[in-house]
């Protein structure tokens, strides 16, 4: 399978929390590409991520957590809005949209491989 760098796709990330927070997911992630934080939310409301208490409460979320913490990636504090889901969005470089995924509930993630062909 080819990666991101290998396709010399930009990655973005855009967080929710403090700017003071981007050094230490940059410490724990490793990830070196760009991050910027909206507090205020709106790229998120823009977006229609899911927010609310529902998207903590399930099933899928709390087996989530447990299988990150068994493995060693469990939540080390809350950062940000912590009721705010995100998601995934892919645009090309003449700004057309080509994926979109929406984070249902914590843990849900996009596949990869779907993300890996929408870059393609």
């Amino acid at each position: 399978m080819e990666t991101f760098q290998q396709l010399k796709i930009r990655i973005v990330v855009i967080g929710n929390g403090q700017p003071n927070f981007i050094e230490g997911f940059r410490n724990d992630t490793a990830f070196q590409g760009e991050v910027f934080t909206d507090p205020s939310l709106k790229t998120y409301q823009l977006l229609n991520f899911k927010k609310g208490v529902a998207s903590l409460l399930g099933l899928k979320t709390i087996k989530s957590a447990f299988n990150a913490l068994k493995t060693g990636y469990g939540q080390k504090g809350i950062q940000g809005d912590a009721l705010q889901q995100g998601g995934v969005v892919v645009i090309h470089p003449v700004d057309t949209p080509v994926y979109f995924y929406m984070n249902n509930e914590a843990g849900d993630h996009a596949p990869l491989d779907e993300i890996l062909n929408a870059c393609k």
